[in-house]
């Protein structure tokens, strides 16, 4: 085969593959609210995802699916929780990647919304809530793989204090 031809057939590959490449994932905000922590909390720790609240109002705004899919909830708890309790107790909503990669969703309260499913558009999840370890009522999101957190999936798309509206991007992974 000739030169020519062998990188006329690369070139050709290259571009089949581009649009896969390309591809991404739109993460919207889950609820209408301000984001009240991303990478670091204000204590400088590290936290390594986004925090979305609505001023503290609970029970009161669903908590949609930021984006479609399968999305597995798990209930570890059934009352109306809204400033905590405990540790180890968030509800949560996962949606899991083929490349190993897990996006989930914390603190929401239960409603009968609140099973696994697929997604496509508008799915609710639960109501705005506080379950786990917080002191207010607010959404977190977050994607991990091994432990690892990746905070690259919003950085340059959100930041600290901002305002969203519900659906409004809020990054990309």
């Amino acid at each position: 085969m000739s030169k020519t031809m062998k990188r006329t057939l690369v070139v050709l590959a290259s571009l089949a593959l581009a649009p896969a490449a390309l591809a991404q994932t739109r993460v919207g905000s889950p609820i209408r609210g301000t984001v009240t922590n991303t990478t670091y909390y204000s204590s400088g720790s590290f936290h390594g995802a986004v925090d979305l609240t609505d001023s503290g109002v609970c029970n009161a705004q669903p908590v949609r699916a930021p984006f479609p899919g399968y999305w597995n909830v798990i209930l570890r708890t059934t009352g109306v929780y809204c400033n905590g309790n405990g540790s180890g107790n968030q509800n949560e909503a996962r949606h899991a990647f083929a490349d190993g990669w897990t996006f989930a969703l914390w603190h929401f309260i239960k409603t009968a919304d609140s099973y696994s499913r697929t997604c496509t558009n508008d799915c609710i999840l639960g109501n705005l809530g506080g379950t786990g370890s917080v002191s207010s009522p607010l959404v977190h999101m977050q994607q991990t793989k091994s432990g690892t957190y990746d905070t690259s999936w919003y950085a340059g798309y959100t930041t600290k204090g901002e305002f969203l509206d519900a659906g409004e991007t809020v990054g990309y992974l």
